[in-house]
């Protein structure tokens, strides 16, 4: 038989998730402040009008008319306004490696006026703050949402494109080389996980020191100096960022109907499944099989997730006896 695609030419495959959301304009007077936090995505601040301060780990700086800050994950920052201050604020995620190790760990966080990446985005933040409405979410229908998510990409790719390499190996920051070491541990983990899924043989014990320890070697660092850095500027140390990471990969992979709790256990790099259900319950106050339930039954088309279950009986689907049993089974 011949290979009926010996001769094409193919796209990659994309499996993004774009996430867009605390969306807002607002007007604000003189001595207005928001209290320090941080976040799980990416925030960006826009100046439209006025005078704005922002504090992000242990450096200062103010936002004038036309500037924009860009706050990474997980960095704690604080803003309040100098002078009445008009501002624009949305807050995104791209589940992308390439991209978010090169905006974590290449972007400042202060862009000014005059900078070249700027007159580039600017535009852009414009035409998205244009279809701001006035009344309530209700009014914005698939059209403004499709508009929305196609400006967040011109942006992504905007920034991805105008933010240069400005450090070199002798000239990094302590800040810069914090944002690494977070960028490494999470890239690290995941490609981890992604070669047991591809090949479970290759499934190893993740020990948090050693991954750590084998970042700080590639980055030139000692573990105790990168520690304190990492703690400096996000709060904690490089092991819990490591197993906030490890506490995310679970919560996806156990949405996947493919994979049962005991391979999840052994992709995360647990040799025992009630050591995994154990940190998860302190991760989350519950147990995988309970997470599993209560976000399927609220988030995921059951059907779809028990069709895709190779344990799950097709001749079952209507067995409202053996639904309930089979749920709280697994």
């Amino acid at each position: 038989m011949p290979k009926l695609l010996e001769n094409a030419h193919r796209l990659p495959v994309i499996n993004w998730n774009y996430t867009f959301f605390g969306a807002h304009l607002q007007d604000v007077a003189e001595n207005w402040s928001w209290p320090k936090e941080k976040h799980a995505a990416f925030e960006l601040i826009y100046v439209i009008k006025g005078i704005e301060g922002i504090d992000y780990g242990v450096y200062s700086d103010r936002l004038k008319q036309g500037d924009f800050a860009i706050i990474s994950p997980g960095t704690q920052h604080r803003v309040w306004s100098i002078q009445h201050l008009t501002y624009f604020c949305f807050h995104f995620d791209l589940d992308e490696p390439t991209f978010e190790e090169h905006l974590i760990a290449n972007s400042k966080v202060v862009y000014h006026k005059d900078e070249k990446v700027n007159k580039i985005v600017t535009p852009q933040f414009q035409q998205m703050i244009s279809l701001i409405s006035p009344k309530n979410l209700e009014t914005y229908n698939f059209i403004d949402k499709m508009k929305i998510q196609i400006l967040l990409s011109d942006i992504i790719l905007s920034l991805y494109k105008g933010i240069e390499l400005p450090y070199h190996p002798g000239n990094i920051s302590t800040m810069q080389y914090a944002k690494m070491i977070r960028v490494h541990i999470k890239k690290s983990l995941r490609q981890q996980v992604d070669q047991a899924i591809n090949d479970p043989k290759q499934a190893i014990q993740l020990h948090s020191s050693s991954l750590i320890s084998d970042i700080c070697q590639q980055l030139n660092l000692s573990v105790g100096y990168a520690s304190k850095i990492f703690k400096k500027y996000y709060g904690s140390s490089p092991k819990s960022y490591l197993s906030d990471i490890k506490k995310e990969i679970a919560q996806q992979l156990l949405l996947k109907p493919q994979f049962d709790i005991n391979q999840i256990s052994q992709l995360l790099g647990y040799k025992n499944p009630a050591n995994f259900s154990r940190q998860f319950k302190i991760w989350t106050g519950m147990s995988p099989r309970q997470f599993r339930i209560r976000k399927v039954s609220h988030f995921v088309d059951q059907r779809l997730f028990s069709e895709n279950f190779p344990t799950f009986p097709k001749d079952k689907m209507n067995d409202s006896q053996f639904k309930k049993d089979f749920w709280n089974s697994i």
